[in-house]
């Protein structure tokens, strides 16, 4: 019995983003029985227009044929394979879209931007045929008013939940110099401004005298790494550990006592649910996925770009154990109910062969 052939187009390298950590959970899942996936992988940036990639691509589809092609992304890399996959003929083209260029308010290069959130990011949601989001927020937004009746699913990322005991903490804190009396707050994401580091090292700045040590533990690297360092570095008497791209990420959890998400915008975000999953209680902007996730339970919300606000939940949380303890069970509850990766492929499969049965023109 042949399978549907269902192209997987990813753009990157592991640690890369959620993107290719939820291909990455896919390939290795039963749905890889189910379906011969093809890979369509990108590892560097297209730099504009790529013809000659383009073509190979349109090479590639023609000769293998899918019934299904998976885009992952609006920018440039996923207009790329919209556009071969439309050129190649193929029936069915599914963009699922993880985030917009248009968030981010920080882009120097203001004609790059221009041009992708006003000529790329609407071509590759033309050339789709089926579009998906990670959240229902995500799904509710205007600029995809106009292609609304081709959104065929929210599929909602999903982490793994590690086991509750946590062997892996007294070794880890040891290893990140983490004293017993010292409570350890992490970020884990890119070090951009988008991601809110300007707020909490504002917030941390309001922060009053605490007879207990903190230690800020920033997991991740990214464009804006010398600024957000700059801006630590200001805040008086702050311990704080730039650890870099990381892929011992769950021992980092582990080692911490909470989970800090102070990012400006986002979609849904493995790295919350990961820190969720982790059993961490979270502080987190009321934005986007963030709030469909917390209303569930697992921490606090707070306004984005506000500092004050921030530091108010980082006292009253670092200031009680028993209120950590809580929001740390709810919040591994909340992932094991409903962002596990179980659940992801079981929404992913629901959705492939949806797609799959509907009759096509080609």
């Amino acid at each position: 019995m042949s399978h549907a052939k269902i192209v997987q187009h990813s753009f990157g390298d592991l640690g890369s983003g959620g993107p290719i950590t939820a291909l990455g959970h896919v390939l290795s899942s039963r749905l890889a029985e189910k379906y011969d996936f093809l890979p369509m992988h990108q590892g560097q940036p297209a730099g504009g227009f790529d013809v000659q990639r383009l073509r190979q691509w349109v090479s590639y589809l023609r000769r293998t044929k899918p019934d299904l092609v998976h885009i992952r992304g609006l920018g440039n890399e996923g207009f790329h394979g919209a556009l071969a996959a439309k050129l190649a003929g193929c029936p069915r083209v599914l963009v699922s879209i993880h985030g917009t260029i248009r968030d981010l308010h920080h882009v120097t290069r203001s004609v790059r931007r221009q041009v992708l959130v006003e000529v790329i990011e609407p071509a590759t949601l033309r050339l789709a045929t089926h579009l998906a989001t990670v959240c229902e927020s995500a799904a509710q937004r205007d600029f995809l008013d106009p292609y609304r009746a081709k959104i065929a699913g929210v599929i909602p990322n999903g982490v793994f939940v590690p086991d509750e005991e946590h062997p892996l903490r007294s070794v880890a804190r040891a290893e990140l110099g983490i004293s017993d009396d010292t409570l350890a707050c992490v970020v884990v994401g890119r070090l951009s401004i988008e991601k809110g580091h300007l707020v909490l090292a504002d917030a941390m700045r309001r922060l009053p005298q605490r007879g207990e040590k903190i230690k800020l533990l920033l997991v991740g690297d990214g464009p804006d790494r010398q600024v957000i360092e700059h801006a630590y570095a200001e805040v008086p008497e702050l311990d704080v550990l730039f650890l870099g791209r990381r892929l011992d990420v769950t021992a980092i959890l582990q080692a911490s006592d909470l989970f800090l998400f102070p990012t400006l915008h986002e979609n849904l975000s493995n790295a919350l649910l990961e820190g969720m999953a982790a059993g961490l209680p979270v502080i987190a902007s009321a934005v986007g996925g963030n709030i469909e996730v917390l209303k569930r339970g697992g921490g606090v919300l707070v306004p984005a770009s506000d500092p004050t606000s921030l530091a108010d939940s980082m006292v009253t949380l670092l200031g009680s154990a028993s209120l950590r303890a809580h929001y740390g069970g709810e919040a591994r509850k909340v992932v094991q109910h409903h962002y596990t990766v179980d659940h992801m492929i079981s929404g992913l499969d629901e959705l492939y062969e949806r797609i799959l049965a509907e009759e096509t023109l080609r």
